[in-house]
């Protein structure tokens, strides 16, 4: 915080700030991004917004939403993004149909050296909004306890399932960069094993941010192809 606020190289100060958004959130090191949201430097802000995205720091939207009239693109871009990011954090959100399943989605990992925090984010931001468009799915806010989850299952007669994800596997392969991915479902809030996906994909052009996230992408969507089947498999063998 000490140099985010008083370094006079802006390459620096970007740093802390993405160096903050891997910390566990306080309100001391939120305000901080806050102001650096603010910087005289592009890069600076961009990396605040993007560590205020990370850090889940719903109560900054008003700071994020402000950046998205920023004079520069790439600052515009990243606020853009984060605002749609923290709007969406804690809501009730329901795919198509009648709700028959409450699927809480955990943060995904990695395997794979190339994979980074941002990337991660935006993986599960991704995976979430691939899993609302199947029949029947209602996703739990990030704030449901187990204890609530468990109760509203019940009253609801819903399924509950878990979503853990890992990138596997994320290297550059011939003319392309290959992805592959595994999704893990388990019950909710009981987290006993229900199945198993695995998806790979390969998106054309050298190694980058964008053709990694494509890729990484591309391995999702073919891993949840099987997941409707698997959670009416999963039915009967109960959700807690």
């Amino acid at each position: 915080m000490r140099l985010l606020r008083n370094s006079d190289a802006f390459r620096v100060r970007a740093q802390a700030a993405l160096s903050l958004g891997q910390l566990e959130s306080t309100r001391k090191s939120v305000a901080a991004l806050e102001r650096a949201a603010r910087d005289r430097h592009p890069a600076v802000r961009v990396s605040a917004i993007s560590s205020l995205r990370r850090l889940g720091a719903k109560a900054s939207l008003p700071v994020v939403e402000k950046a998205t009239r920023d004079k520069n693109k790439a600052v515009r871009r990243a606020a853009i993004d984060a605002a749609a990011a923290l709007s969406a954090i804690g809501e009730r959100e329901r795919g198509p149909g009648k709700p028959q399943y409450l699927v809480a989605v955990g943060m995904p990992g990695a395997k794979a050296e190339r994979v980074s925090r941002q990337m991660l984010f935006d993986a599960r931001i991704y995976l979430s909004e691939q899993l609302l468009g199947l029949e029947g799915v209602e996703l739990a806010p990030d704030d449901l306890t187990p204890a609530d989850a468990k109760r509203e299952i019940a009253r609801r007669k819903l399924h509950g399932y878990y979503i853990e994800s890992s990138v596997v596997t994320l290297e550059p392969k011939g003319a392309g960069v290959r992805a592959v991915v595994s999704i893990i479902v388990l019950s909710y809030p009981g987290r006993d094993m229900r199945g198993m996906l695995r998806g790979a994909a390969t998106a054309s052009g050298r190694y980058s941010t964008e053709t990694a996230e494509q890729a990484v992408q591309g391995a999702f969507v073919g891993a949840l192809r099987r997941l409707p089947t698997v959670l009416v498999a999963a039915k009967g063998k109960g959700s807690l």
